[in-house]
């Protein structure tokens, strides 16, 4: 690093706890999804995305669109969790369903930790 990096603070939430792990998920939506109605995307999200999250809540996810900015990712899903087993039945469970391989293409697993010992020399 130079006198030119910047360091991010650590998210507060995460200040005690560097394990948690975070897992950024490319996907590229198909055919499938895009010919979809909003309202039968919804109810997809809420049929088989939601209940999977319900049953491991020890596992959280936010949603980012990125279809304009990228021509490869045309989503990115973020995932939060301290369990890794929690993280795999949640992966496991998402194959079962349209969402793997039909709906999306799941390009990149991406696993990373908060850098929190670069805040930590500030």
């Amino acid at each position: 690093m130079n006198e030119n990096t910047i360091l991010s603070a650590v998210l507060p939430e995460h200040e005690d706890d560097p394990e948690t792990l975070h897992i950024f998920m490319l996907v590229k939506s198909t055919r499938h999804w895009l010919d979809l109605a909003t309202a039968d995307r919804t109810a997809f999200l809420k049929e088989e995305l939601l209940p999977l999250l319900v049953k491991r809540p020890e596992v959280t996810m936010r949603y980012f669109d990125a279809e304009a900015f990228s021509a490869r990712a045309t989503d990115v899903l973020f995932w939060e969790t301290k369990d890794i087993s929690a993280w795999q039945w949640i992966c496991d469970h998402l194959r079962e369903t349209k969402f793997w391989d039909y709906y999306f293409e799941v390009l990149e697993i991406l696993p990373s930790l908060e850098g929190n010992y670069l805040a930590a020399g500030r």
